[in-house]
């Protein structure tokens, strides 16, 4: 499928990324996402047992797994045609019963819905043109149906951490604008945006707002000094929302 051109440079560096990389990532994605996003993630969810869900911006389908194995019946749908090639590979072996297919966001098209549940995992942050790509997330859900999506959190800028064990806090010095953060992990930038524009972009697609979590690390799961800063200050935020029946 075309790319649109707006958000193709945050797809590039995907298209080359290495099989045992994304081998690295099963069964649960990176530390950041098991300790930390899966478990909010699927606790916003709920039960999945039964249920239709769209795992938007699904990456090599770590995700996608792991909401098949809880009994959802899952499409998975990323613009990286390299992830979805894994993606596609495990599903020929494991017979999950999940649909991959290759989408823009911002473009989405049908995918088959309406969906009971809508995830977006880390996903708005990479894309350039997020508006219509939000937009489309929340048409493809059913009345009542609920959007998860995370995100990196706002208060987090490129080497804010750095200084964490001389300083103990992150340095902030521009958060209400909109700007480009270089070096994201498909290559191209990834964006900077304040937390009040996801949500009040979610109300005025309309969503009511069912909670916003701020996952955190336990002090007893902290392995080494630089997941210190984890208990203290969150890493990402994971926004619930359910699309208004009238």
């Amino acid at each position: 499928m075309d790319i649109a051109p707006p958000n193709a440079e945050g797809v590039v560096g995907y298209n080359v990324v290495g099989d045992e990389l994304l081998a690295g990532w099963d069964p649960e994605g990176d530390p950041g996402r098991s300790l930390l996003l899966n478990p909010a993630i699927f606790g916003l969810l709920g039960d999945v047992g039964g249920r239709r869900v769209l795992d938007a911006g699904c990456g090599q389908g770590y995700l996608s797994r792991l909401l098949a194995e809880r009994g959802a019946s899952v499409v998975g749908v990323d613009a990286s045609r390299r992830l979805l090639a894994h993606a596609e590979a495990l599903e020929a072996r494991r017979a999950q019963g999940i649909s991959f297919r290759q989408r823009d966001l911002s473009r989405l098209g049908d995918v088959g819905g309406p969906f009971d549940a809508v995830v977006a995992n880390m996903v708005f942050l990479d894309i350039a043109d997020w508006r219509p790509a939000l937009a489309n997330c929340v048409g493809a859900l059913r009345p009542g149906g609920r959007l998860v999506y995370s995100l990196l959190h706002p208060c987090w800028v490129p080497g804010s951490s750095s200084r964490w064990p001389e300083t103990g806090c992150v340095e902030l010095r521009e958060y209400l604008n909109e700007y480009e953060v270089p070096g994201g992990p498909g290559g191209g930038p990834n964006y900077h945006r304040p937390l009040s524009a996801y949500l009040n972009e979610t109300i005025g697609l309309g969503c009511s707002l069912v909670a916003v979590v701020e996952p955190v690390l336990a002090p007893e799961a902290v392995e080494n000094p630089d997941q210190e800063i984890l208990v203290h200050i969150p890493n990402f935020v994971v926004v619930a929302a359910e699309r208004c029946t009238t």
